[in-house]
């Protein structure tokens, strides 16, 4: 249970044995309130999504570096709120705890949880990690009808 603003809507699931996902998810925590500045950080964001003719780009991993305490988890958080509507296949999130005081979460762990988001049963997801990444590629759906 979260208390609080409560972004994506509930979805309930039973995924039919044979049938294909069809599981949307949509992970990503609630958007920062009251967030300001930023704009310059927002709007190279706001770039990496179109070419200069306007065309859409594939874009396969943007990162975003500073120091811990910086703002970077508010920052990309509020840019992907602004734009999920560009994703209607869905939005992943994992914390990895880089800079928590827990132990961080570790590749396999965050593929786990991705396969699980996308409605596959925990026990047919291969030990394996690289039997799992497999999976995975199966089941998230080719970028912009590519294959």
């Amino acid at each position: 249970m979260q208390a609080g603003n409560v972004s994506g809507g509930i979805n309930f699931y039973q995924r039919v044995p044979g049938e294909s996902a069809s599981l949307i998810p949509r992970q990503l925590p609630a958007d920062v309130h009251a967030f300001v500045n930023r704009s310059d950080e927002l709007n190279q964001l706001d770039a990496i999504l179109t070419s200069q003719s306007g065309d859409r780009l594939v874009v396969s991993i943007h990162v975003v570096a500073g120091t811990a305490g910086a703002g970077k988890t508010s920052l990309v958080l509020h840019w992907a709120h602004q734009v999920k509507d560009r994703f209607p296949d869905g939005q992943l999130f994992v914390n990895l705890r880089g800079y928590d005081p827990g132990e961080p979460v570790i590749a396999d762990q965050a593929l786990r949880r991705f396969l699980r988001a996308l409605g596959v049963p925990a026990d047919q997801i291969p030990q394996d990690v690289d039997d799992a990444a497999a999976l995975y590629r199966s089941e998230v759906p080719p970028l912009y009808g590519g294959g």
